[in-house]
């Protein structure tokens, strides 16, 4: 693995992330549906090559340094949808974006196949996005 191929995997990582950021004139119904969009793109770009994926995003020396640029990528996506008041502004979007990567890592560690991301996506989605409550006592 060449310093080249690191930086090649991470300019890709960057250019996904880029391509998720949720426009501010997005109907209501459909942001949990971007969100998923932005869970599934992510899982899928990581499931392309998992030899670089587990060098690069998950396994040391490198990890460390791309989950934090995925992180910061994706609270800067956040934090333009905060500016638009399409989340909620009271919980940091580096908060957010720390969150979002730790459940990306995660399963990133086993990317099973595209049904598999999906359904995951689809799940993640509405966990960051309405949480875990059910709203029942």
């Amino acid at each position: 693995m060449t310093e080249d191929d690191i930086a090649a995997f991470r300019e890709r990582m960057e250019t996904v992330v880029y391509s998720l950021k949720i426009a501010p004139q997005v109907a209501e119904n459909q942001v949990i549906d971007r969100v998923a969009l932005s869970f599934r793109k992510l899982l899928n770009f990581f499931a392309e090559n998992t030899e670089m994926t587990q060098q690069i995003l998950l396994s040391p020396p490198h990890a460390r340094e791309t989950q934090s640029l995925l992180s910061a990528l994706i609270a800067g996506n956040l934090a333009f949808s905060q500016q638009n008041a399409l989340f909620r502004d009271d919980i940091s979007a580096t908060l957010m974006g720390q969150c979002f990567t730790g459940i990306i890592v995660q399963l990133a560690c086993e990317p099973g196949d595209p049904a598999l991301r999906h359904q995951n996506s689809q799940a993640c989605a509405k966990l960051f996005c309405e949480g875990i409550w059910s709203g029942k006592l």
